[in-house]
């Protein structure tokens, strides 16, 4: 399971999208504090509460819940309404308005959460836009309820994704296909330049490498290599590369030095010849028959 956090300010536009049941087959699973009579009126009990807080600018929650497609059969409605709770109450979003709705319209299950970043006794709702909080309470839903963890980026559906999104799966994508044939930082530079991505170090005061970036030339969108994908951070990339040229530099070695080869026995074994003489020194003490004395 996965979680998408966004904030705003137009309750009508989303809610329109979230319960739109042509396109999206959306059925509410779970609400409080609306009504649910119509979209409009959704919207209206919204605003109306938002007005409490004037100084609160971006009133509106938005946040999509994502299990896996082999999920789907196991989440129905009422256990997608129970995860959504708890998920809400673990982000601290409590004792405020919301509507859960279901989209069926994709492979896999997910759900919309609107919520009212103006609580019921008209504060502002602190802490629910944040990410590694989020993002450790997904994964501990994900385990407690025995659901099904994601593969990471290569099962994203690249079609569905927009903005700067579109550009960071670019990056990643690129990326892992240019270090198969890379050993260092160089040849990494070299691969991904003609193919309109640059990168650059993060330094510390001391001028030591801390991180890396990588931008899209065209767009002159940049991200830390850590935000796209922790296989990215420099220190990944960085052991990869090591590893690699430890790799490489072996099997160069055994091309120039074919007949140099790994001995099997242990410690430093002797040669063939030396073997031989050994076998029949042994076999001539075995066989030797002392002489009689004469008297």
């Amino acid at each position: 399971m996965i979680a998408k956090i966004h904030t705003g300010n137009n309750f009508g536009g989303l809610v329109n999208y979230a319960n739109d049941i042509v396109k999206k087959d959306a059925v509410v699973v779970a609400s409080y504090g609306v009504s649910l009579t119509s979209n409009a009126a959704i919207t209206a009990s919204f605003k109306a509460q938002a007005k409490a807080h004037p100084g609160v600018k971006n009133f509106v929650g938005h946040i999509s819940l994502s299990f896996s497609p082999n999920d789907k059969e196991k989440v129905n409605n009422d256990l997608m309404a129970e995860i959504a709770r708890e998920y809400m109450r673990r982000m601290g979003i409590v004792n405020t308005q919301f509507v859960v709705f279901r989209h069926q319209d994709q492979p896999h299950p997910h759900v919309h959460i609107v919520y009212n970043r103006v609580n019921n006794d008209g504060d502002a709702i602190m802490g629910d836009c944040n990410f590694r909080k989020s993002a450790a309470i997904t994964k501990a839903l994900t385990r407690e309820y025995g659901l099904t963890f994601g593969k990471g980026k290569k099962n994203v559906r690249r079609e569905r994704l927009k903005g700067k999104d579109v550009i960071k799966y670019r990056i990643y994508d690129e990326v892992n296909a240019s270090l198969k044939s890379c050993s260092s930082w160089q040849d990494l530079c070299k691969v991904l330049s003609p193919k309109g991505i640059s990168l650059d170090f993060v330094r510390d005061s001391d001028g030591s490498v801390c991180g890396v970036t990588f931008t899209d030339n065209e767009s002159n969108v940049t991200f830390a290599g850590g935000k796209i994908d922790h296989s990215l951070s420099f220190d990944s990339i960085n052991q990869f590369l090591e590893t690699a040229n430890v790799i490489g530099a072996a099997a160069a070695e055994m091309l120039l030095q074919p007949h140099i080869v790994p001995s099997s026995s242990g410690g430093g074994g002797s040669s063939s010849k030396d073997d031989d003489d050994e076998d029949k020194d042994r076999d001539k003490k075995n066989n030797y028959i002392p002489r009689k004395r004469k008297r």
